[in-house]
């Protein structure tokens, strides 16, 4: 048996219109959503998350079901400038796709050339603007979410990426505002809509309350009824099935991105489309098909970035994937050391036979669910 490799078990895109939030029977939606000119087969879609949303990454949740992913986020001085390290970053396959890349940056000409040279050099299916990143090193330079400081500001720069990006479709992503007396984003969603862009991404907070406290899910819904045309996409605070179906139907919005809940769990993708779409609870995955998704995803990290950088960049993938596991501080300590994927392999093979009793496959293997799929030869 060859190692197994996560299938995307749901229809493509076929370019045709596809139907939006239409109930199905009473049990579930038949789902698709269109930003401009992209159709999209669903309505769950991976966040860009800085440091996280490599390659393998968007493989694993493009091969469970999301039904876009992106890029992390990418600056606009570092594309100008062609810088490699960047590149690299934005770099993507067939198998990503659909995805979008995502820029940053504070000045509109900036923006607009490295949105024309992104479009030009990668040809992605989207261009993402940041207006919500919270971290220090990016607002302090006037970019991510301290943008939406300067509605003037906010609007060229929408402007100019439309503008840069041509035919390819580009969509805003945004908090509620720089803190919660400032409130802006009806003001940017209507903005957005005037300028060119064709969808907003709304996490329901304020760059004042980082990842604090509950999301406000009525900020939402209130952008939606703002906003005509465009597509808006909820954010904050989607971890289960149910989670999304709730946001979907209070707000009215057209889809929902996901960031904290896929850390460690690319299953979730599976398990919202099959929730939304046809009824389904396919419930949870074992602890073994976590450990082999896990080896899986070391083997992806090593092929991209090589054996040493892609077995110390996985420890933290490895520490998300473990969580909730009987002994999990003791195996997650362990797996902070790892220097390769054998090293990897070694650690979840002592924990599977001491806590489950049963002797580990030499090589992952995936199978037994929706999101999976066996290969043999």
């Amino acid at each position: 048996m060859t190692s197994a490799i996560l299938r995307y078990p749901f229809p493509q895109p076929t370019g045709q219109s596809l139907p939006v939030l239409v109930r199905n029977e009473g049990v579930g939606y038949i789902v698709g959503m269109r930003i401009g000119n992209l159709n999209l087969s669903g309505q769950v879609l991976l966040a860009p998350l800085a440091g996280v949303s490599n390659r393998p990454f968007r493989v694993l949740a493009a091969r469970a079901g999301a039904t876009m992913t992106y890029t992390e986020m990418v600056s606009s001085e570092a594309i100008i400038r062609e810088q490699e390290p960047t590149f690299a970053m934005m770099n993507f396959k067939q198998d990503e796709q659909p995805i979008g890349i995502q820029l940053f940056g504070s000045s509109p000409e900036v923006m607009c050339r490295a949105a024309r040279i992104t479009v030009e050099r990668f040809h992605p299916d989207l261009i993402d603007i940041n207006f919500g990143c919270p971290v220090k090193k990016v607002v302090n330079k006037n970019g991510g979410a301290a943008v939406l400081k300067d509605l003037g500001l906010t609007e060229a720069i929408i402007r100019a990426v439309v503008e840069g990006s041509g035919e390819t479709p580009v969509s805003v992503k945004m908090r509620t505002g720089w803190d919660d007396c400032s409130p802006v984003f009806c003001e940017v969603g209507l903005i957005s809509e005037r300028v060119g862009a064709k969808a907003v991404t709304l996490h329901a907070r304020s760059r004042a309350r980082g990842y604090a406290g509950k999301a406000d899910w009525g900020a939402i819904r209130k952008l939606r009824d703002t906003v005509g045309a465009i597509a808006v996409i909820g954010n904050g605070d989607i971890m289960t099935p149910q989670d999304a179906r709730q946001v979907l139907e209070e707000t009215g919005c057209d889809g929902v991105m996901l960031g904290r809940a896929a850390l460690g769990n690319p299953f979730v993708f599976a398990q919202m489309r099959g929730f939304l779409e046809r009824g389904e609870d396919i419930g949870e995955p074992t602890t073994i098909e976590k450990i082999d998704t896990a080896r899986f995803h070391a083997q992806l990290m090593t092929e991209e970035f090589g054996p040493e950088r892609g077995a110390r960049m996985m420890r933290r993938y490895l520490g998300w994937y473990v969580k909730g596991f009987r002994g999990a501080n003791d195996l997650r300590a362990l797996l902070m050391q790892v220097t390769t994927v054998a090293d990897i392999d070694r650690v979840f093979a002592d924990y599977v036979r001491q806590n489950l009793d049963v002797e580990p496959s030499p090589t992952p293997v995936i199978t037994g669910k929706p999101w999976q799929e066996s290969q043999e030869n």
